[in-house]
């Protein structure tokens, strides 16, 4: 059925009103619609002429790849794979799509398992693997290290692909570039004149190598950054730019603008905390113009339109992303679309007169629509998850509060839509990393907890990522301390507002975040009354003492260190921090959960936790994963995760526990 509106016209039924509504948020909604799959993963890729998309849907258990005739809305699914879910589609031309395989959940699974690259053409003939899986390259199977680039454009089935072979035995790695035969898998290096140890490459528009980015190790084993450039491939190479990581005032190089001449760059230059974008000034060696940048948010990349030969846009991932046009034609368009959609997430991609549109919002999990720009007509494809269209689920907001040393933090806070804030019970969820960030949109830990009238909050402790360097560095060697005290500084505020029942306080997270369960419940033990740690470190010196774990290698015994500590000079902080070693001023039960194939956070770091907390007669509840690893690929263990955490949460803080507490 196709539906067609004009485009200015509001679409009420789709929108969802604010958690101050009198409607309640849907408790009745099963655990597993939330961990379901849904329908379509991810947002479609339009290709290059505008007349098919990609989309991956899940059959068989797995993600498939399809394509949508936009004239026919037939669907073909064109690749597939009975282990792995198909990721990272990408249009070479209007005929041909390259794309990888992961198992989804577990984050590790990508390097250490899945993988590969592959080309298929749209109607699914001339299959060709260009690069195995690591599961394969384990087995033996001949292993070519290559990565999607750039196309070559136009009609041609070849690629640039980066390959690190020659540069295996070097520090931190090297690097060379090969156009890619994608029928054939034919490579011819392209890097003759290479100046040696580059991690990464830029090309300008007519396809010339113009940027080479090396990282090398000084004297003093200090990751230092230089920068080549060349203005065509008959010069040599000369360096622009030197920096060290660790001050972190390296410089990214984004793209050249059409004019080929014109190099964007991002970095924190001229004193700036956050990144911004810049125009390299080659007469000055120096940093230039500013295009693109925002408060205390780090802005790196820029949307260009090749059709046009225009860079139209840059992207901000703040809080909540946002994407500036520069372009009249795609501000125009985005206006448009944000009048007939209120309150929603708005993302377009534009080819010609055709433009596939994805919406989000509270109650819309993903939305695609067809977008005829000379009629102004919008026409809906599909929605990602059906099965919760017309559910109530909960707003998510943004907050700001100020840690005790003065440091501002970010957060997210999702309250039951519905219901009154005040005196809720509260689930703070730590995000990962910690180096990282949580991102705005759906959740299904989130919403499955919200559900159930559950306030849920989520800092941007220190350490986190994309808010400027001193937010970084300020968590830098501060597992357990400062970091600690930023996630319970926030908590502290909303039990001040009234917002949170100070009795009714549990805290859940995964990887770091499973660290900062167990590392609240100790600091802080009469706070928590439970805990749930997914995967999580229990002892930080673990991170670099285990030998069976891929968070290993010089970039990470370097930078690692600075952000982790010194396994040869910081035994005391160690101590400190490490969650086993302190084992003994838990009060509070605790669930665990972590796979058994985990190579990121090896699974002795449960059991070491596990065995300490029983040996000291501490409440435990423990569960393995089994076959998984840093994350459940497995729809059923998502849905068994979720059914678990919430059974063990409500014991604990849930209405049925607050009635018992009352009556003692």
């Amino acid at each position: 059925m196709k539906l067609k509106f004009p485009l200015t016209l509001l679409l009420c039924s789709l929108f969802i009103t604010s958690f101050t509504s009198l409607a309640q948020a849907d408790s009745s909604i099963p655990v597993a619609d939330f961990f379901k799959k849904p329908n379509y993963r991810g947002r479609p890729v339009l290709s290059p002429d505008g007349q098919n998309m990609a989309v991956l849907t899940p059959k068989g258990g797995h993600f498939v790849l399809s394509i949508i005739n936009l004239d026919t809305r037939t669907p073909k699914v064109v690749a597939s794979d009975a282990n792995f879910d198909i990721v990272n589609p990408i249009w070479i031309n209007n005929q041909r799509l390259l794309f990888s395989v992961a198992r989804s959940g577990d984050v590790t699974q990508f390097e250490n398992d899945g993988g590969g690259l592959f080309a298929v053409n749209k109607d699914g003939s001339h299959f060709r693997t260009l690069v195995v899986t690591m599961k394969d390259a384990i087995a033996g199977k001949p292993f070519k290290p290559y990565a999607f680039i750039s196309s070559v454009g136009g009609d041609s089935d070849d690629i640039i692909a980066i390959n690190n072979e020659r540069g295996r035995d070097v520090e931190l790695g090297a690097s060379d570039l090969y156009k890619l035969d994608t029928m054939n898998g034919r490579a011819n290096l392209l890097t003759f004149k290479n100046p040696g140890k580059v991690n990464s490459w830029l090309l300008d528009h007519h396809n010339t190598i113009r940027i080479a980015n090396s990282m090398a190790l000084d004297a003093n084993k200090r990751v230092q950054q230089t920068v080549y450039y060349r203005a065509n491939e008959n010069e040599e190479w000369k360096a622009i730019y030197s920096a060290y990581l660790d001050e972190g005032k390296e410089m990214t190089p984004v793209s050249f603008d059409f004019d080929d001449k014109t190099l964007f760059v991002s970095g924190r230059f001229n004193g700036r905390d956050a990144k911004a974008i810049h125009v390299w000034d080659f007469s000055k060696q120096a940093a230039g113009e500013i295009i693109a940048d925002a408060p205390n948010v780090d802005v790196g990349q820029l949307i260009q339109d090749s059709s046009q030969q225009k860079t139209i846009g840059a992207v901000v991932d703040g809080m909540k992303p946002e994407i500036i046009f520069f372009h009249e034609q795609y501000a125009q368009i985005q206006a448009n679309l944000k009048a007939s959609f209120p309150n929603q997430e708005v993302y377009f991609q534009l080819r010609g007169k055709r433009a596939v549109v994805t919406t989000t919002g509270v109650n819309n999990l993903g939305t695609v629509y067809f977008f005829d720009t000379e009629k102004k007509t919008l026409e809906l494809i599909y929605t990602n998850k059906p099965e919760l269209d017309g559910k109530k689920l909960s707003e998510q907001s943004t907050i700001n509060y100020t840690a005790r040393d003065g440091l501002n933090i970010p957060a997210y806070l999702t309250l039951p839509e519905g219901r009154t804030a005040k005196n809720l019970p509260l689930i703070a969820y730590i995000h990962g990393g910690p180096h990282a960030r949580d991102v705005f949109g759906f959740d299904p830990i989130t919403q499955m907890f919200a559900s159930r009238g559950y306030a849920v909050f989520q800092p941007q402790f220190r350490m986190s990522t994309g808010f400027g360097w001193k937010h970084h560095t300020a968590g830098w060697k501060q597992w357990g301390l400062a970091m600690q005290d930023d996630i319970t500084d926030g908590i502290a505020e909303l039990v001040k507002q009234g917002i949170v029942d100070k009795n009714r306080i549990c805290i859940v997270g995964g990887s770091y975040g499973g660290y900062a369960t167990m590392y609240g419940l100790i600091k802080d033990p009469d706070l928590y009354k439970c805990g749930v740690n997914s995967f999580g470190v229990t002892d930080v010196k673990m991170l670099f003492s285990l030998s069976w774990t891929d968070v290993r290698g010089a970039y990470f015994d370097n930078i690692g260190t600075l952000m982790h500590g010194n396994p040869k000079t910081d035994e005391a902080y160690f101590h400190t921090a490490s969650a086993i070693e302190n084992a003994e001023k838990i009060k509070a039960p605790v669930l665990m959960i972590y796979g058994s194939d985990d190579v990121r956070v090896p699974l002795i770091h449960g059991e070491k936790m596990r065995d300490k907390l029983r040996s000291l007669g501490k409440p435990v509840d423990w569960m393995v994963m089994v076959g998984e690893g840093h994350g459940w690929a497995k729809e059923s263990n998502q849905i068994l995760w979720g059914e678990t955490m919430l059974k063990f949460v409500d014991k604990h803080i849930g209405e049925g526990a607050a009635t018992k507490s009352t009556a003692h």
